[in-house]
């Protein structure tokens, strides 16, 4: 214990020195213009980087993860400064504050400065919306988001997931409408969406919008979940049922060669016949790689994979969700 908190404190120390990034957004823009061949481009606010195995272990419970939300929208702000005019590939961040597109003045300096994007083949947001303070904030904040993902025309993967720290076990409420209205990304190929809730005909429009070129599809994932938990980024339905998503997707993506489900998924009516309620364990990583069975897997949670499910809209058959429906968690 002692050895972890000197860590802490020196690492703490270091930072305080040095101050934050935004503070040095000019130096921050000539390194990146002398990277000619930067091209990929990660950020995150959820890997330790500390040595203890016990601050290590800390940090796998995300309540413990704090971040100072204002200073982390000026950093942001700042590395999106650094690259404009730079042509990336690839952008991701885990854990972007959901908020910051609501505020004007962040918003359209991403607007502005985020041309990169035109070039982006892949881009990976994990958002945290525990930042946001009710349905007016949340339209904002995700018109804004659309805003600045619209400019990513020429992707082929895009992963949106929502981590609500406030609330570690919620989903997103998202309008798809909201967020893209009718727009296209024409090149298409591998979509993930975490976290969300939403309606079955909405979610359902989005994707057979990319029928064309959509080829693999990730639904839900391991959310904020802690190494010991049940995945817990699924997806919620508060109108309709996964039935009748996964019957559509047959007919609406023709091009579909793989589907992979992780996570709590349920409908709303739990008291409804057609009620579903699902708790999938992964049986492959991002980048479709399978992975051993986790260790958290076992009969009492009633956890289940997705073959059967991803056979149903790719080959059809009978529905399995009649022999798998389970309670509700």
């Amino acid at each position: 214990m002692g050895a972890a908190k000197q860590e802490f404190h020196r690492i703490e120390k270091g930072r305080a020195s040095v101050g934050p990034l935004h503070l040095r957004a000019d130096d921050l823009r000539e390194a990146c213009s002398a990277l000619p061949n930067l091209k990929d481009l990660e950020i995150t606010f959820t890997q330790c980087p500390l040595q203890s195995d016990l601050l290590k272990y800390v940090f796998d419970y995300p309540s413990c993860r704090k971040l100072d939300r204002p200073q982390t929208y000026s950093n942001l702000d700042a590395i999106i400064f650094a690259l404009h005019g730079i042509p990336l590939s690839t952008f991701k961040i885990d854990r972007l504050p959901l908020e910051i597109f609501r505020l004007p003045g962040h918003r359209t300096h991403w607007y502005t400065h985020a041309q990169s994007f035109d070039s982006l083949d892949t881009l990976d947001l994990t958002l945290d919306p525990s930042g946001l303070q009710g349905p007016g904030s949340a339209f904002r904040a995700v018109n804004g988001l659309g805003r600045i993902l619209q400019l990513a025309k020429k992707l082929r993967k895009l992963k949106l997931a929502f981590h609500p720290y406030s609330s570690e076990n919620s989903k997103f409420a998202l309008s798809f409408r909201e967020l893209f209205w009718d727009f296209t990304f024409r090149n298409l190929t591998d979509l993930t969406l975490e976290g969300v809730s939403c309606e079955e005909d909405d979610l359902k429009d989005f994707l057979a919008r990319h029928g064309g070129t959509l080829q693999r599809l990730r639904l839900g994932g391991r959310g904020l979940a802690k190494p010991f938990e049940v995945s817990l980024g699924g997806v919620h339905l508060y109108e309709g049922t996964f039935k009748s998503l996964f019957t559509g997707l047959r007919a609406k993506l023709p091009k579909l060669e793989r589907l992979h489900l992780e996570g709590i998924f349920e409908c709303e009516h739990t008291d409804l016949p057609s009620h579903e309620a699902y708790n999938f364990y992964p049986l492959t990583n991002e980048d479709w790689e399978e992975v051993p069975r986790p260790k958290w897997v076992r009969s009492s949670r009633k956890t289940i994979n997705c073959l059967p499910f991803e056979r149903y809209v790719l080959f059809g058959g009978g529905y399995p969700g009649n022999d798998l429906t389970q309670q509700t968690y």
